[in-house]
């Protein structure tokens, strides 16, 4: 039984939460409610999770609740939404850029307590080519949202090579399927479940420069799985979590029963093994 603390009790970090659980873990998700209902973890705290009101940008909450001896720190509180990071710039980069860098100091100040960080395959950028794995290069940006995610990971790797404690980076897909807190705000929803959605309502799936753009998918279930047991190695460690590679016209068509007309322009390496396909989740 391991004590995990989840920093980010939204979509990914509820559905890790469920799954530690089920392994018998003792858990504490942490929020600050800007995009998840409290009401949402009744369930999760129900079954014996700990649910704690904080915010990653707050140093006297983040001391608090690493100074708990947790043996391993989560953190996936973000703000990842591309709309919302032109609506609201200062709070993307305030929880984005602030946060991570209070985490890291609080941690390195303790016992060096295992950190696990998600970050996204959009830091290779909007168009990479062949197989792309960690060790490929960061790619242009064209928002906060994401381009904070390569000041987070190099920061993370700066305070984890100075104070000594592992450190895992895991570069995350597109996210899919049920999970124990689920948002309804358009800019909140990912391209699978809203094209799975729009599918159901026969509704047209809107395809931004034709759905020409590759991306890589996970189910949230194996992304939970994945999360969990990382860090799987001992010191700095960075690794691609994506299921399949595919492209935003090939998730359209198979939402609408269609076979997918042209494959992606890469193919993210990733180490894990998967248990989800996107065709049996759209299907």
């Amino acid at each position: 039984m391991a004590s995990l603390l989840v920093l980010g009790a939204g979509y990914l970090g509820a559905a890790l939460a469920e799954a530690a659980l089920d392994e018998g873990d003792q858990v504490t998700l942490a929020d600050n409610w800007y995009a998840t209902e409290r009401d949402q973890l009744l369930p999760l705290e129900r079954r014996g999770a700990r649910v704690e009101n904080a915010d990653i940008r707050e140093r006297d909450a983040m001391r608090r609740l690493l100074s708990d001896g947790h043996d391993r720190v989560y953190l996936l509180a973000a703000q990842a939404s591309r709309p919302l990071a032109f609506a609201d710039p200062d709070y993307t980069e305030q929880t984005n850029l602030v946060g991570p860098r209070v985490v890291a100091e609080e941690l390195g100040a303790g016992a060096g307590t295992a950190l696990v960080f998600a970050s996204s395959l959009r830091v290779y950028g909007p168009a990479p080519a062949g197989d792309v794995g960690p060790d490929h290069g960061y790619g242009s940006q064209g928002d906060l949202a994401h381009l904070s995610k390569l000041y987070a990971e190099m920061l993370l790797r700066m305070h984890a090579a100075q104070a000594g404690f592992d450190l895992a980076i895991l570069r995350l897909g597109i996210a899919y399927g049920p999970s124990p807190v689920e948002h309804s705000r358009p800019e909140s929803q990912t391209v699978v479940d809203k094209f799975r959605r729009l599918a159901a309502s026969g509704s047209p799936l809107p395809l931004d420069r034709g759905g020409e753009a590759t991306i890589g998918v996970v189910h949230v279930s194996d992304a939970a799985r994945i999360l969990r047991a990382a860090p799987t190695e001992r010191g700095i460690s960075v690794a691609n979590v994506a299921a399949e590679s595919t492209t935003v016209a090939a998730v359209a068509a198979m939402a609408e029963g269609r076979e997918p007309a042209a494959g992606p322009a890469c193919r993210f390496v990733t180490p894990f093994d998967y248990r989800h396909r996107l065709a049996d989740y759209l299907g």
